[in-house]
Formats: structure tokens, C-alpha cells, sequence
């Protein structure tokens, strides 16, 4: 597997490659000021000639970021999947997208591409999750919310069932969302409101 950034959010879709016995083939990072990763010297500039047929993973939590890059990228991308998670047989993943330790999906949810289901997340049943959207760690999307594409769950947040939160949303950390969000909108609090 080849990953696309080299920060925090990389080091622990690290963990998830080795929880399931995949190794890192090869890193990309801008950041000329860093040399190695995890003991594997760091690529500085994009090349589609590089490991061609390996496949990659965009490895940054900044979802605009991931955004850009994923549609410059002419790499197959991955999924990974933390050997910890729980997932009913009938869970669809997009490519891209990353499961981390002790998350929870539950059956007939949907996630798209280039997600992040951050660390203990839980996602009920029917629901759906955007590309690109991020779940962060200890949210709860509640059976049959859809969060849109580029939408932020903050961590620990509890999006109830039923609603829907926007594209490029953001719900802060610790919000209970009892309403549907519009695309673009932050809301924080319990019950959540527009900040």
C-alpha cells in the first residue's frame, strides 16, 4: 500500500495496514523537512510512474485536502479496514476510505469514498456516509442519518436517527444533532445549533 501524506492521520492508518498484515510499500509528502516514516524514506514529488499497479491511500484528515489530492491522483486507491473493526456482512465501503480500531458498522450502511471512520466510531444501521466525510472518534451516527459529502462529525458527536447533515457540514465535538444540517453549516451543542 502506498499513503499519501505523512502526519499524525498517516501514523495511524499505519496501525490499521500492520493490524492486517499489509505493509507500506512507498510514502508521498509535500514536506520537504521530513526524510522517513516509520522507516521508509519519503517520496517529495507525486509520480504515477512509481509503483503503478500498487495501490494508495490519500492519508490526510484535512477532508478539503484529501478532496484535492484524491482528484490528482492516478493511482487505484485502497480501503483499509482496522482488523479490530466490527462490520455486518452487508456494509459497503468505498474506495479510499479508512475504518480505524473499534469502530462499529452496522448492516446496510454505506460508506463512500475516501471516508474516515475515526477510532471507536459507531455507524447504525442504513445510514449513509459521504465521500470524504469524516466520523470522528467516539461519534455515533444513529440508524438510517446521512451525513453528506465533506461533512465533519466532531469527536463524540451524536447525529440521531433519521437526519441528515449537509455536505462540507461540521458538527463540533460533543453536539447532539436533533435537526437536519444544510450543506456548509457548523453547528455545535447539545441540541445542536449554528455557531
Amino acid at each position: 500500500m502506498i499513503l499519501y501524506g505523512a502526519g499524525g492521520h498517516a501514523k495511524n492508518i499505519f496501525d490499521c495496514l500492520v493490524s492486517v498484515g499489509l505493509s507500506l510499500s512507498a510514502i508521498f509528502d509535500d514536506d520537504r523537512a521530513r526524510h522517513t516514516f516509520f522507516e521508509t524514506d519519503i517520496w517529495h514529488e507525486y509520480s504515477a510512474e512509481r509503483l503503478p499497479e500498487e495501490k494508495l491511500i490519500v492519508s490526510i484528515g484535512d477532508n478539503k485536502a484529501r478532496f484535492v489530492l484524491a482528484n490528482k491522483i492516478k493511482h487505484p486507491f485502497g480501503t483499509v479496514v482496522h482488523s479490530s473493526v466490527w462490520m455486518a456482512t452487508n456494509v459497503q465501503i468505498g474506495q479510499g476510505t479508512v475504518v480505524m480500531a473499534g469502530a462499529v458498522l452496522q448492516t446496510e450502511a454505506g460508506i463512500g469514498q475516501h471516508a474516515i471512520i475515526n477510532t471507536s466510531a459507531i455507524v447504525e444501521h442504513e445510514c449513509t456516509i459521504g465521500n470524504f466525510a469524516h466520523i470522528g472518534p467516539g461519534a455515533v451516527v444513529c440508524g438510517a442519518a446521512q451525513v453528506g459529502e465533506g461533512a465533519l462529525i466532531g469527536a463524540n458527536a451524536t447525529i440521531l436517527p433519521g437526519i441528515s447533515v449537509g455536505k462540507w457540514a461540521i458538527v463540533g465535538a460533543g453536539a447532539v444533532v436533533t435537526r437536519n444540517i444544510d450543506d456548509g453549516v457548523k453547528v455545535a451543542g447539545n441540541p445542536a445549533r449554528i455557531v
